[in-house]
């Protein structure tokens, strides 16, 4: 029997969390707080009971919904109403981190007899009561703040991993499944004559297949960063497939290479030259390119050698029949 109180009463919490419920109409205001007020109770009811589990999903749920209409300049809410429910849902934050924290009695936040006090402020928060608030929740705050910091660190942390990763292992595709009569190409990326290639940070290049009025005609591939840095060139030997037959592809069409590295102070992905292949230089082999410039000028209108020096993009091609 008391199980399936439990279901029945973790059933009616689901209901009251609808969309349509949670978001009410601003002339229902007191039918929204008469809400609130009795999920906080059913919360610190699964919290006294020793539901912790039960307890935390609807602390965070409803601290989500506080937070959100504290923070809603639209809100109907008066400006002391919305600090007053900022302050709740600050102190339901610090007493869900209490009951994941498995040294909880060590915690410093808020604990189940404090949030007890909050239940009629919660109640009465459109009554105009002008008295302080019942609890201290500087420290609560503080904690809130430090969490929000940290958690904002993290995903800019997993951004910055993942973005490295990406630029490590870079972005190449398999080649293409053969097609009668069409001729596929493979470009091995060998190496790139630079005088100042020791200094680029993780350096790869993007090539990319373009029409005459610069349109891309398949996807971008990014070789992985190079495997080596030698004094005067960066070595690739990267295999990359161009995605389609060269064929199928319109006349005036060039395969482009462009040479990029990251810059840690500017946190940003620098191109530093560029090179192209024409249709006419596709033959079986190696050959040597020509650096070009920034910024890449897709059209072939006007191009600038980077160097007068021997300088090249070195690449060997490979035709699939």
């Amino acid at each position: 029997m008391y199980l399936r109180a439990i279901n029945v009463s973790c059933t009616w919490m689901k209901f009251c969390f609808r969309q349509r419920d949670i978001m009410a109409e601003e002339d229902d205001l007191p039918v929204l707080v008469n809400r609130w007020h009795a999920v906080f109770k059913r919360a610190t009811d699964f919290d006294m009971w020793g539901q912790p589990v039960e307890a935390i999903d609807v602390y965070q749920r409803l601290a989500k919904q506080l937070h959100h209409y504290s923070n809603t300049q639209d809100s109907a809410f008066s400006d002391s109403q919305k600090k007053t429910l900022e302050k709740v849902a600050v102190c339901l934050d610090s007493r869900e981190r209490s009951l994941q924290s498995q040294k909880a009695v060590q915690c410093t936040g808020i604990s189940l007899n404090d949030l007890k006090c909050l239940e009629s402020t919660l109640q009465n928060v459109l009554g105009g009561n002008k008295n302080d608030f019942p609890l201290d929740v500087s420290m609560a705050q503080v904690q809130y703040q430090q969490l929000i910091n940290q958690q904002v660190a993290i995903k800019k942390t997993n951004e910055d991993k993942d973005k490295h990763e990406y630029r490590g292992r870079g972005s190449l595709l398999p080649r293409p499944l053969p097609v009668k009569s069409m001729t596929l190409l493979t470009v091995r990326v060998e190496q790139i004559g630079l005088k100042d290639a020791p200094q680029f940070i993780e350096p790869f290049i993007t090539v990319s297949v373009k029409d005459g009025s610069g349109q891309d005609m398949t996807v971008t591939q990014d070789t992985p960063r190079a495997l080596e840095k030698q004094d005067s060139c960066l070595v690739f030997n990267s295999d990359v497939h161009i995605q389609k037959a060269i064929e199928s592809l319109p006349p005036g069409f060039a395969v482009f290479f462009e040479l990029k590295h990251f810059k840690p102070k500017k946190q940003m992905i620098s191109t530093r030259c560029w090179s192209c292949l024409e249709k006419d230089e596709i033959k079986e082999g190696t050959v040597a390119l020509e650096l070009y410039k920034k910024p890449t000028d897709y059209r072939r209108k006007n191009i600038s050698l980077l160097t007068v020096k021997p300088m090249y993009l070195h690449l060997r091609l490979q035709l699939h029949r």
